[in-house]
């Protein structure tokens, strides 16, 4: 990612003011509310396609649209590059990425901050072929990965690490995206790799065996959170704080047995080609996994820890301090309810 490169796009993106054919967008606004968001415009875009996994994000979209807030959700199925363009020039507000790419965007310049949590825990599991039941199982087999310079990466390292072994006990096959890497896997192209709990419903039963849940046992391997300009968050401090309210209700909302059956209606507005019985499943392991803890906020202890596995890992060039790109004041204001 070049800074330059970012900033033509941005010029680029802001003539055309409504994103790219690789954006989908689902949006709505809310009615009237006697507060100081109302009216206010809200634009997010999360760097994926529109997939249940989501859910809980467009429910704290429409909880701010109940508020009066032009709340606006996107998804940047292409580079990344477009999303940030969208931000710099202004046509989106926040933009949802995992931690790594936000670094990678501070580290060329780009003045990004991480003010809110939108999603605790990463939704992957390490599955691997029968005999394997453990992760020394590993040891001598063919592990699939996106690629060796991202999270992927990392995320493998910390498996390895948890089953004392290293990259050297293994061999790493770069097997693209998830949806490159299941049929590999299926296809005996690799013994193992990291995928969904979605997927991990899909071969249950087919003589694959999780051996490393990182939703429940990497619980400082946060997934998406928010990313902002600073100009952005210095004009909309109010609106800043709401956001991670709206999150922390959502998570709440998520965690809900009773609401079960309303997470899988909302949430395959967002798929609506996705097998109900198979998204109930999804959801019930991410909540018996805790993928969304009560009251979990921003935590710059978690962001340091995730910055150095991504620099131990090769991912990342340099460590640069947390509290030059991430801010937790709101996070905790919205906390503490204020």
């Amino acid at each position: 990612m070049v800074l330059g490169t970012l900033l033509a796009a941005s010029a680029i993106v802001a003539a055309g003011c409504g994103g790219s054919d690789n954006a989908t967008s689902t949006a709505a606004s809310g009615g009237a509310a006697g507060n100081g968001i109302s009216g206010k415009r809200f634009t997010i875009m999360l760097q994926s396609t529109p997939n249940t996994s989501k859910v809980v994000v467009a429910h704290a979209v429409d909880l701010l649209k109940k508020q009066g807030v032009k709340a606006t959700l996107k998804f940047n199925a292409s580079s990344t590059n477009v999303a940030i363009a969208q931000l710099l020039s202004k046509n989106i507000d926040v933009y949802g990425e995992a931690v790594v790419g936000g670094i990678g965007g501070v580290a060329q310049g780009i003045p990004l901050v991480d003010f809110a949590l939108q999603q605790p825990r990463a939704d992957y599991v390490m599955l691997g072929k029968d005999p394997m039941k453990t992760l020394a199982d590993l040891k001598g087999k063919k592990v699939g990965i996106q690629d060796t310079t991202g999270a992927n990466y990392a995320q493998l390292l910390l498996a390895l690490q948890k089953g004392g072994l290293t990259v050297k006990d293994i061999h790493i096959v770069t097997a693209g995206g998830q949806s490159t890497r299941l049929p590999a896997l299926v296809a005996g192209r690799v013994d193992a790799t990291m995928l969904s709990h979605g997927a991990e419903i899909a071969l249950a039963g087919k003589g694959f065996n999780t051996l490393f849940d990182y939703t429940k046992d990497a619980p400082d391997l946060y997934d998406d959170n928010s990313f902002a300009t600073k100009e952005w968050l210095s004009n909309n401090k109010e609106l800043a704080v709401a956001w991670n309210k709206a999150l922390l209700a959502s998570f709440a909302w998520f965690d809900d047995p009773a609401n079960a059956n309303a997470v899988v209606d909302e949430a395959l507005k967002l798929a609506p080609a996705d097998d109900r019985g198979d998204t109930t499943k999804f959801f019930d392991m991410l909540r018996q996994a805790d993928a969304y803890p009560k009251g979990a906020i921003l935590s710059p202890a978690a962001l340091e820890a995730q910055q150095t596995l991504f620099k131990n890992a090769g991912v990342i060039e340099e460590v640069i301090p947390v509290a030059q790109w991430a801010d937790d004041t709101y996070a905790k204001q919205a906390a503490s309810g204020s």
